[in-house]
């Protein structure tokens, strides 16, 4: 299950295998985030394997962030395998990593 940060309005950590799964409560979480108006870094440090459904979810959130006009959704430090697969995937500019 997605982990909370330090502190729930802001952060949220992935977790090493962020498959299937865990597309349902991270897409859950980003929905509150974005009602309650608060910005949110999704920490990708730790993933060792992410699906399509999981990067579906992060890119439909930072659209989502993007036209609400308010805070950012952003990825912080995402590791090799989230970076391998959202480039193999064509995602990189879509979820803000190809920086």
């Amino acid at each position: 299950m997605v982990e909370a940060g330090k502190s729930l309005s802001d952060s949220i950590t992935l977790p090493a295998v962020a498959d299937l799964t865990e597309a349902g409560p991270l897409k859950q979480r980003l929905e509150q985030a974005l009602a309650s108006g608060t910005g949110l870094t999704v920490d990708a440090s730790a993933v060792q394997r992410i699906s399509s459904p999981c990067l579906q979810v992060l890119v439909a959130g930072v659209t989502s962030f993007a036209k609400a006009g308010g805070e950012a959704l952003t990825i912080s430090n995402p590791s090799e395998a989230v970076r391998e697969t959202a480039s193999v995937l064509g995602l990189m500019n879509a979820l803000g990593l190809s920086k």
